[in-house]
Formats: structure tokens, sequence, C-alpha cells
């Protein structure tokens, strides 16, 4: 894992996407990964239901034939909520933690100049929200 306050500052050029799809079933948002000026970060779920963000490049997209099954490593579509702030710098980086294992990391919130974007490790899945001010 890399000390997000190394992250802190930098500008977000870009958004990747890693979207699983099923068959005929509407794409999911596996992980996204950040470009920032000079690293790239993935942010993504883990088996044991907690929140990552560690240094790492988007791969190939990839089929599951077997499974009917594929993961489309494209640009984030407008609707992921990083893609508003590409172009910003990111202030501060935050870390969440469940309430009742405080040890477990489910959440962080990214701000950046003009918002928020909040991560959620949730039930084995990424969710990502747009913060309030």
């Amino acid at each position: 894992m890399t000390d997000l306050s190394d992250l802190e500052g930098r500008r977000l050029v870009a958004v990747t996407a890693a979207l699983f799809a099923h068959e005929s079933d509407a794409p999911e948002l596996l992980h996204v990964w950040l470009h920032l000026e000079t690293t790239t970060v993935v942010v993504r779920d883990t088996a044991d239901w907690a929140l990552r963000i560690t240094l790492d490049e988007p791969g190939e997209s990839y089929v599951m034939d077997e499974l009917g099954s594929r993961v489309d490593i494209v640009p984030a579509p407008a609707e992921v909520p990083f893609v508003r702030h590409v172009g910003e710098r990111l202030v501060r980086v935050t870390k969440g933690f469940d309430a009742e294992d405080p040890a477990h990391w489910v959440e962080a919130e990214f701000v950046f100049e003009t918002g928020r974007v909040i991560a959620e490790a949730f039930g084995g899945d990424l969710r990502l929200r747009r913060g309030l001010w």
C-alpha cells in the first residue's frame, strides 16, 4: 500500500476503469486506476471486503470464455465520479474505517479542488460516489 499523503498535491490526468460484463448484463465497475502526475494507483475492493489503494498500472482486457464473462480495461466512463476532476489537483485523501472493526479500512475520501469522491468497499463491490461539501 502507498502512503496516501504521497498522492496529495498531484494533478489527476486520466482515469481508467476495469468493467466486468457477464453475458448480456450491464457492465459493473471492478476497480479504477487514477493516473496522477508521476504515478498511477488502483482503487479496489479486496476479497476480505476492505478498500485498497496501491501503486499499479492497468493491464489488458481479458475474456473468461468458460464463464461467458469479460473484463474490459477502458477509459473510465463519465459516470465514474473521478472523471469530473481530471485536470485538478488532489488536495487530500483520508481513510474511513468500519465502526465495528476500527482496523478494517472500508472507505477513502478524495478531496479535489472542486469536489470530493468517496470510494467504499461494500460487500465485495467497489462503490464510488460524489461527496457533499
